[in-house]
């Protein structure tokens, strides 16, 4: 715990560093730097943080990109592709190579369900084998790295033998069929409550909860179990969609659903399929409610809490550094230092920003970064402290975000953000621009924390 004389003073950026920052955007060619333009992101295009959402299709079938994707398309939304190798361009009604092969262009992300759609816990281990790894080296001939697997019929999600072997190819798995994945594995469903997401307990068990058996819910196997019309799947979506707002708060993400959908607005079939007036409506309730819609790649695994986190959300630890006069600090994270004492510095952000990674995450083509909410939100923050402090509080050295740049520039349709060169030397450059002059105007030091 901080006392009052170690109150953190976060982005402590003086005149003289925004001066400096000036003379290094204007040559970089950047348009426009403005703090209070950043702020004009309307309301209704904001994201609380609190609402996300992954959307799965399972099999790799033709509607999922002639019927599905043009909706997904409307409203800027990207989901986890699930395909069988096998089916691709082989067996009719299913997409082919160059239908997957634009997906994955496109941001969408492509993973693995298994070579030919087989109950995995009635085969050999060899064939297992198999099925699972020969999937992942099929995608990679393709160029697609997948890193996560769908278990066919949710079957092996229990079965040692299986996991063990998903779990050489793979960082997570997908299995059903449970409304919310709780990102701590403590789902009030099982008791004793799990205390992590650990694949096996002390005596060497499964666990219910875990990296690879990652739960989702299936609409369509839902309503055939329900016989449920399509007003009453809608009721159930939305109910679904929310049932994670009692565990999420002010940004931090614990409990996720992940919804699955086979096909999509098929003719003449009723057993998984989503008629597309359905899939219409519910793709804009999410984006009418500012839903974060992400993809299974956009989970990871920590390994030192072994909790699953979403990767633009996760906040580094802080890191308490020593100030060396007339020295250039480069940090590949946002670094916190303590303030000299100081009666009018408040405190402020004791966690790193949560949209560290937006780097290199994916936008959506043709989309400019400040209209990406979730990490607007978080900049505006960094930004609005960064101005009060350098006019309340004598400026210490601290090295200013990466991304802090990179948000007010436009991108070129379909490049991910870590093919943008440009704005990471730029944001480096601030760094080290905020930091010598920072040390230059103050030789302030500060104890090693």
């Amino acid at each position: 715990m901080l006392t009052d004389n170690q109150k953190l003073n976060f982005v402590g950026v003086n005149a003289c560093v925004l001066s400096t920052l000036v003379i290094l955007l204007l040559p970089l060619g950047i348009q426009q730097f403005d703090f209070n333009e950043i702020h004009a992101q309307p309301a209704s295009e904001s994201v609380t943080g609190d609402k996300v959402v992954i959307l799965n299709f399972d099999d790799g079938r033709k509607s999922q990109y002639t019927q599905a994707k043009p909706i997904l398309d409307k409203y800027g939304f990207k989901a986890t592709f699930y395909v069988v190798c096998n089916y691709i361009g082989k067996k009719d009604g299913y997409m082919d190579w160059n239908e997957i092969e634009t997906l994955h262009k496109e941001g969408h992300d492509i993973g693995s369900h298994s070579m030919n759609h087989l109950r995995l816990e009635t085969l050999s281990k060899k064939n297992v084998e198999y099925e699972v790894g020969q999937s992942k080296r099929c995608l990679q001939k393709h160029g697609i790295n997948a890193t996560s697997f769908a278990y066919p019929f949710n079957g092996g999600s229990d079965d040692k033998t299986v996991v063990d072997i998903v779990a050489k190819y793979y960082e997570f798995a997908r299995t059903g069929n449970d409304a919310l994945t709780y990102l701590r594995c403590d789902s009030p469903k099982v008791q004793p409550t799990q205390p992590d997401c650990r694949t096996y307990t002390d005596s060497n068990d499964l666990t219910y909860a875990n990296r690879y058996t990652v739960r989702a819910w299936s609409q369509d196997a839902t309503r055939i179990e329900d016989s449920a019309s399509d007003n009453i799947m809608a009721d159930k979506f939305i109910k679904i969609v929310n049932s994670q707002t009692k565990y999420n708060n002010a940004g931090v993400i614990n409990a996720i659903p992940i919804i699955i959908y086979h096909r999509a607005g098929d003719s003449g079939v009723v057993d998984y399929n989503t008629d597309l007036d359905l899939f219409e409506k519910e793709m804009k309730y999410l984006h009418d409610n500012n839903f974060r819609v992400l993809t299974m790649n956009d989970l990871r695994f920590d390994e030192t809490s072994n909790d699953l986190d979403i990767k633009e959300f996760t906040a580094a630890k802080m890191t308490m550094v020593k100030a060396i006069p007339n020295a250039t600090i480069k940090a590949t994270t946002p670094t916190m230092v303590k303030a000299i004492p100081n009666p009018i510095a408040i405190e402020v952000l004791a966690e790193s920003p949560k949209n560290t990674t937006s780097i290199g995450s994916k936008q959506l083509s043709n989309v400019a970064l400040h209209d990406n909410a979730t990490s607007i939100e978080l900049a505006n923050k960094i930004i609005d402290t960064a101005l009060f402090d350098s006019l309340n509080a004598d400026p210490t050295l601290t090295n200013t975000p990466k991304i802090t740049t990179s948000i007010a520039t436009k991108q070129p349709s379909n490049v991910a953000l870590h093919d943008n060169e440009t704005s990471i030397e730029m944001a480096n450059k601030l760094i080290d621009a905020a930091s010598m002059a920072s040390l230059n105007a103050h030789e302030s030091q500060a104890d090693r924390g």
